[in-house]
């Protein structure tokens, strides 16, 4: 553990040695001029816009500048809006190429976007310089050498030692400026140009770049009063300066460029160089003698204090992106070394890359537009959805050579991590009717503790002792005998107890007492009790999501005290659960307080459902514990750091998996664990606060964050009490295992070569743990990543692989080689310095297995539906409502889950509406696999007639999303279970790409029965089938009895068609009648046509907005959803942007809006409303009737309220 450090006496002897040697040699005054660009890829806008609108710009703008203007040089970063000017601007994007190769355009940042730096954990910024510097290097033959991030809130302690890690050697930002008080003597930034140490040592040189969006006079910046006022701020006579536009893109003012071409020419005192980003460290490669140093971290005081909480599901989502990607790699690359299946590289690349960039500083952070996080919870959950399936596919593959062949019920139980885990798994094992008991045998055969929780749906539901080797897999025994579900016999209890504490709650359901039988401990505060806190003031006015106030935290908290209820709900071998239910407001807690015996019985588990619906609000979880230190630990997922008592420059700080509280004398301490928070705080000596949920009080400015993180979260922290020191080691591991849970996956019984178990690899030293196992970028070998977490001397460790190493070589973040490794057999050993880290690539001698590939045939189909379009050639084509796919981003064939599917070709007919038509399927195989999609808006029922047997499928739409996170009052919370074999990033409409608008293919599968050598289809020309592969499968695939990832969604998987589930009844409509309209162009076009039923006729109102119609529905009724079809297939700017619908139940009351949409780019809206309310008198109103802000015209076909 380190803590942060100013080495003022290192930064006075740097500097004054600095001004020394300017005394006698000064250094001539010189202004790095640093243009750029900056821009947030969502804000207060979407992705839709940035593409169409602010990359356009960005890239249009600055190519003309460096065309007029010979000095002119631009710095960009963020290699996804590169990939996106690939895609969508590809004329100009070969000009840019020529300007980067010139030296004109220089790729900054190095990384795949801005992002934050501080939520994401270590190896997913490691992963981004990775995906940004390999784009680059494929694309442009070049690389970033810098951290380029002028406008992230605050940097933590491990950017420098991960930048140095991946080759780096700057950074730059303007943002410490924000800050709102002094930090160092009367600055906010340590000094504007200098080093900065990292946690590990590792330095990165660091410089202030000012405001990004300055714009110069028509000067000669040679001359300049204002560079020689910065000048003054550094002993080195150098500045180095940010110019041009920010947040939006562009460009830099041609008055400005104009100033710096003056410059370089300029006869004044300063030279003045239009630089790259980088070319100031460049300049000092070899000079950081001459550079004052600091050594800690730069965090935000105020600004950003709110950015560790806000969007909560976001973060939810983020967390389990990056624990599931490196789940599903680690996977892959056994199943790969096996030779039982091809790594999916593309797939899990694409993944992590569709999630990264959704960390750029106002998306992860919690500070966009609700809008734009629709976009962000789709990639969330589309990433979250392939990785399981890779996890799944690759389980399956492993799971082959595994001996399966028990008594029972096979599981096989995954672990991720590179350490063995003894731990409890929790699992659903099918069965056909409810076990009156079970009973659990491991790998050895030898019966294990387990506790069986209920039965529902088919399955039992299941606790289990559980031990798996590293980066491993051990086959379970499940069998339906023993133990049955143990009854709770006294419900209302207000004690907790097992083998190591006793819990006492008081009549709030906080705990007033935990006594540590072994150590004979009282952990509570005398007087004070474990709680959940509520703050009922947080008001922050000037920057709501961004900022949890001092004087918020300063209050003190009220527990939670109406309609409490504490019930026990589990009194079983393994598990005891008290449930605490109890409200606020209109806010609902259940919380889940969790003692266990067996491996787990040190942890005690706080697992929460929370429907938060409380404004003006900040939820923390409060522990005043009887121990006292006015310094705690705080992970950083890169080793850690001890931070003090609040204070008005750190009173919300960020931390990741855990913090601890170890008393002074070092005699004993408390760990305090969470699988998916941030933000912590501590406001006294022996009190540490998680905060859960930040909903602030708004004034003028982002009043919809009144409203954020409203909806339903679920999250678990961890207590973890310890004798003696913080064994760091320890709480890391018990941190992973509670946030990389144990997987389990029901399998069918088989023989296997490999026996019961199998581990890829681990690493002998706890203090050295495995933090990635993954294929590399450009070759194909394994990468393999450890990570010191003692920070105490070099840590020494031995890796010990599955098979025979047959080369090792040491390498930077970036996988770029640096040097040879040595290694013997199946071993390497590696020496990693304190809070450090190393990468290695590695080859594998042949494991020997032979290789697995499943017997699979493309079937031909007799294609009728033209679904893809050339951008040349947009209206060939008609999917739906005149949008396609976009045929230049077609695969030839897909591949998924070892199964290859060859796809139509793009210039023809390439689908098959199901018609009634009869495919045939050769004998000697005995499941089909189909892509599929609906043609509509909403999903569609499939059925397929199968010999004697019916297959039934929920078939999603080819486009939209495919799911979202139930934000109160905005978005409705799904997922849909299909799985997604295709997405393709834009759609075409008639008139142009239609970017960020997803296009899916689905894939689904159906037993043959022996004997049937046809399927028929039904009538329903909705669902198009892309192609299909008859497969000769000899095993069951498995089935995940974990479920490996949560949605935070109330159902967290519907098995329903969408629009059907949510949306019921008749349309309310077609009996209703017309009262009212705004008007209309002309007899055709009259307002009856909105809702006669006919796509064929249209509502046109040009008179001016708003335009509107209203209803009487004859009496009230329940809404559960509308549907508007706009005239998307006459223009596709002809869609509606903005739309209400309102209703009433009075000629006298005012309307209520009912819901609403705003940027919409569909041609056909299908909402749902999840009110309860009924409504006689409907008003639909169009404020935005088109794609054009200034067109007053709109056009509609047909509307529909169910």
């Amino acid at each position: 553990m380190k803590q942060p450090v100013v080495l003022f006496a290192s930064m006075c002897l740097c500097v004054s040695g600095a001004m020394q040697a300017q005394n006698s040699q000064p250094n001539p005054p010189k202004a790095y001029i640093v243009s750029d660009a900056h821009l947030d890829t969502q804000w207060n806008w979407d992705i839709q816009t940035t593409i169409q609108e602010y990359v356009w710009n960005t890239l249009n703008q600055n190519l003309f500048l460096l065309r007029k203007y010979p000095d002119y040089v631009f710095n960009f970063e963020g290699a996804v809006k590169y990939s996106w000017m690939k895609e969508y601007f590809p004329t100009r994007y070969d000009e840019l190429k020529q300007r980067i190769k010139e030296g004109r355009w220089h790729v900054t940042g190095s990384s795949w976007d801005a992002c934050d730096v501080l939520v994401p954990s270590a190896e997913s910024v490691l992963r981004n310089i990775l995906y940004g510097q390999n784009y680059y290097r494929t694309e442009f033959g070049t690389e970033g050498t810098d951290i380029f991030l002028p406008d992230c809130f605050g940097f933590g302690w491990t950017l420098p030692s991960l930048a140095h890690h991946c080759g780096l050697i700057g950074f730059s930002s303007q943002k410490l400026g924000w800050r709102n008080h002094p930090f160092y003597g009367d600055k906010k930034y340590p000094f504007t140009i200098g080093l900065w140490k990292g946690i590990d040592g590792s330095q990165l040189m660091f410089a202030h770049g000012y405001d990004y969006g300055h714009r110069f006079k028509d000067e000669d910046l040679s001359k300049s009063e204002e560079l020689k006022d910065l000048l003054k701020d550094s002993p080195l006579n150098t500045v180095y300066r940010y110019y041009g536009t920010g947040d939006m893109g562009g460009s830099p003012t041609i008055t400005s460029v104009r100033a710096v071409e003056k410059g370089v020419k300029g006869t004044g005192d300063i030279k003045v160089v239009s630089a790259t980003s980088d070319q100031l460290y460049k300049d000092y490669a070899g000079k950081h003698d001459q550079l004052p140093v600091f050594d800690g971290e730069l965090l935000m005081d105020v600004h950003g204090t709110g950015c560790y909480t806000s969007q909560a599901a976001m973060k939810w989502y983020n967390r389990q992106n990056e624990l599931l990607g490196d789940a599903a790699e680690r996977a892959a690359v056994a199943a790969e070394w096996l030779n039982q299946g091809a790594y999916p590289k593309s797939e899990l690349e694409t993944s992590w890359k569709r999630f990264l960039f959704h960390q750029f500083h106002d998306d992860l952070t919690g500070t966009s537009i609700p809008r734009a996080y629709e976009f962000s919870w789709n990639d969330e959950l589309i990433s979250l959805k392939q990785f399981s399936d890779v996890l799944t596919s690759s389980v399956n593959e492993v799971s082959r050579l595994l001996d399966t062949n028990v008594k029972g019920t096979p599981v096989v139980l995954y672990n991720a991590l590179g350490f063995a885990v003894n731990d409890l798994a929790e699992m659903e094992v099918e069965f056909a009717k409810a076990p009156k008991g079970i009973s659990v045998y491991n790998a050895e055969g030898k019966k294990v503790a387990s506790q069986y929780l209920g039965y529902k749906d088919g399955k039992a539901h299941l606790l289990v002792e559980a031990s798996v080797p590293a980066t491993g897999y051990a086959v379970y025994d499940v069998r339906t005998s023993g133990e049955g579900i143990a009854a709770v016999k006294n419900k209302q209890v207000n004690t907790l107890e097992n083998s190591c504490y006793k819990l006492t709650f008081d009549a709030n359901g906080d705990i007033i007492s935990l006594l540590d039988k072994r150590n004979g401990k009282e952990l509570v505060a005398s007087g004070k009790a474990i709680r959940l806190a509520l703050f009922t003031e947080n008001e922050s006015y000037e920057w709501p999501a961004w900022e949890i106030l001092k004087k918020t935290l300063d209050r003190e908290p009220v527990s939670i005290t109406d309609d409490v209820k504490l019930t026990l709900v589990e009194d079983g071998e393994l598990r005891k659960s008290l449930c605490i239910e109890k409200k606020h407001g209109e806010s609902v807690f259940r919380q889940y307080v969790r003692l266990y015996e067996g491996t787990r019985a040190p942890r005690i588990d706080f697992y929460n459902e929370i429907d938060w619906r409380s404004t003006n609000a900040l939820l923390k979880a409060e522990f005043p514990l009887a121990v006292s230190n006015p310094n705690a630990t705080y992970d950083l997922s890169l080793g850690s750091v001890q931070r003090g008592n609040n204070t008005v420059t750190a009173y919300e700080v960020y931390g990741h998996y855990w913090a601890d509280l170890t008393d002074r004398k070092g005699d004993y301490g408390v760990s305090i664990m969470n699988n998916g928070k941030y933000g912590w705080d501590k406001p006294s000596d022996n009190t540490l606060r998680l905060t859960l949920l930040h909903t602030p009080k708004t004034n003028k400015g982002y009043t919809y964050q009144d409203r954020q993180d409203l909806g339903y979260h679920t999250f678990t922290y961890s207590l973890l009490p310890h004798q003696g020191e913080l064994n760091k080691a320890e709480v890391v591991s018990k941190a992973e295992v509670l946030n990389q849970r144990l997987k389990a996956f029901q399998t069918d019984k088989h023989k296997g070569e490999m026996g019961r178990t199998f581990s890829m690899v681990s690493s002998d030293n706890p203090n050295v743990i495995i933090k990635a196992l993954k294929k590399a970028v450009d070759s194909d070998e394994y990468v393999v990543r450890v990570y010191d977490v003692a920070g105490q001397g070099i840590q020494s460790a031995r890796l010990t692989f599955a098979g025979k190493l047959a080369s090792v070589v040491e390498t930077d973040g970036t996988e770029k080689e640096i040097g040879k490794a040595d290694f013997s057999n199946n071993t390497f050993d590696v020496k990693v310095n304190p809070f450090s880290l190393k990468t290695y690539k590695i080859r594998l001698a042949e494991s020997g297995v032979s290789a697995y590939q499943p017997k699979c045939l493309s079937l031909e189909l007799p294609y009728d539906k033209k679904c893809a379009t050339y951008n040349e050639f947009r209206s060939e084509a008609d999917f739906e409502s005149g949008y396609s796919y976009a045929a230049e981003l077609f695969p030839d064939s897909i591949t998924i889950d070892q199964v290859t599917f060859r796809l139509g070709e793009p210039e023809t007919y390439n689908g098959l509406s199901c018609k009634n038509d009869t495919i045939e399927i050769p004998e000697g195989y005995n499941r089909l696999y189909f892509l599929a999609a609906a043609a509509s808006s909403d999903d569609q029922s499939l059925q397929i007639v199968c010999g004697k047997h019916v297959s039934e499928f929920v078939v999603p739409s080819y486009t939209g999303f495919v799911g979202q996170w139930g934000h109160e009052g905005h978005t409705s919370g799904y997922l849909k279970p299909a799985q997604i074999a295709y997405v393709g990033t834009h759609r075409h409409a008639s008139n142009g790409d239609c970017p960020y608008e997803f296009t899916y293919m689905f894939k689904f599968g159906m037993d043959i029965p022996k004997g049937v050598h046809s399927i028929v289809l039904p009538k329903n020309e909705n669902v198009v089938i892309f192609a299909a592969t008859a497969v000769a499968e000899n095993h069951a695939f498995v089935k995940p009895s974990t479920k490996l990832f949560l949605t935070n969604n109330r159902e967290e998987v519907s098995e329903s068609v969408l629009g059907k589930k949510m949306i019921s009844g008749e349309n309310l409509l077609k009996n209703a009648k017309l009262t009212k309209w705004s008007n209309f162009v002309n007899e055709e076009e009259r307002p009856q046509a909105a809702i006669d039923g006919d796509l064929s006729t249209k509502w046109c109102d040009i008179a001016g907005l708003p335009s509107f119609l209203e209803f009487d529905l004859g009496k009230a009724q329940q809404l559960t959803g509308w549907k508007v079809v706009n005239a998307g297939k006459e223009n596709g700017s002809f869609i509606t942007s903005q739309c209400f619908l309102m209703g009433r139940n009075a000629a006298d009351e005012d309307w209520q809006t009912i819901d609403y949409f705003d940027g919409n780019r569909s041609n056909v809206v299908l909402r749902t409303i999840s009110s309860d309310k009924a409504y006689r008198y409907l008003r639909m109103v169009v404020t935005r009737g088109t794609q054009t802000a200034s067109s007053q015209d709109v056009r509609i076909y047909e509307v529909e309220v169910y």
